[in-house]
């Protein structure tokens, strides 16, 4: 006989299975029938022939003795697949509903690798809507740059920031344009706010163990927002003062930047970096 599991996994008992089955390879057939070629007991076939007839997946033929058939399959095939298909929009748009409501944004969840931080990434961009503030490397960039295009072209304000040249031209951008700048920098952090309601961060260089993240909670992304700000800022004062006049190397940036600190009187005792 033909293995009932497949019929199982969608929520047919084993004796729906076996009965459907055994009507399936012959109809029609009396429940004697029935009983006898699924190898279950004539007392508990009317019942399971009952079951299927609310599956619409057995017809009943009147008579005497009363008769059951199978429904053409392609038949059954085609009002299952649409049922699962409505059930499945119906536990879409209930799920939706729930995760509105929940407190994800309460969370930071972690992504792990540089492979699943670029998907997020690239969804990211591809749902967004109104504007994307992004900080960036060039080689990063290049694995998401098909999706900021998409974005860019319905309408979706970009404003980025990086140390290098970004493969793109379009939306807003605030680059330094260093040759190399990765060879000093070891870190590649890509750092991506999404419509103000989520931020996705993570470590491009895979060569340096950190674990990125994703979240929806406000002050987080207005940290990162903050942190972008101030690389525009200064990136900015450094270009109108002079400071940065000429420079195409992290050389010549270290000391333009080293210059600027030193003309304001920056405090010497200034926090430092974790990387410093």
């Amino acid at each position: 006989m033909i293995d009932t599991g497949l019929l199982e996994e969608m929520g047919f008992s084993q004796n729906e299975a076996k009965c459907f089955i055994a009507l399936s390879k012959k109809s029609p057939m009396t429940g004697y029938e029935v009983a006898k070629t699924a190898g279950i007991t004539r007392t508990m076939v009317y019942d399971v022939l009952k079951r299927l007839e609310r599956k619409e997946c057995v017809q009943v033929i009147e008579g005497s003795p009363k008769m059951y058939s199978a429904v053409n399959y392609k038949d059954f095939i085609h009002t299952t697949r649409n049922d699962y298909g409505k059930k499945l929009d119906a536990l879409e748009k209930q799920l939706e509903s729930m995760t509105r409501i929940s407190d994800r944004e309460n969370y930071v969840f972690n992504l792990s690798g540089k492979a699943q931080m670029i998907e997020a990434f690239k969804k990211a961009i591809l749902e967004s809507k109104r504007e994307i503030y992004l900080s960036a490397w060039s080689q990063e960039a290049n694995l998401i740059a098909d999706e900021l295009q998409q974005a860019h072209e319905r309408g979706v304000q970009i404003y980025a920031f990086s140390f290098c040249e970004l493969p793109f031209s379009f939306g807003i951008q605030y680059t330094y344009n260093l040759e190399n700048p990765h060879q000093k920098f070891p870190n590649r952090r890509l750092t991506g706010v999404f419509d103000r309601k989520l931020l996705i961060m993570g470590e491009g260089n895979e060569k340096i163990e950190e674990i990125g993240i994703t979240t929806e909670n406000p002050m987080l992304m207005e940290m990162a927002i903050d942190q972008m700000l101030m690389d525009l800022i200064l990136h900015c004062t450094l270009h109108h003062y002079g400071y940065l006049q000429g420079a195409s190397d992290v050389d010549h940036y270290n000391k333009g930047v080293q210059r600027f600190f030193e003309d304001i009187h920056m405090y010497e005792e200034i926090p430092k970096r974790l990387d410093q």
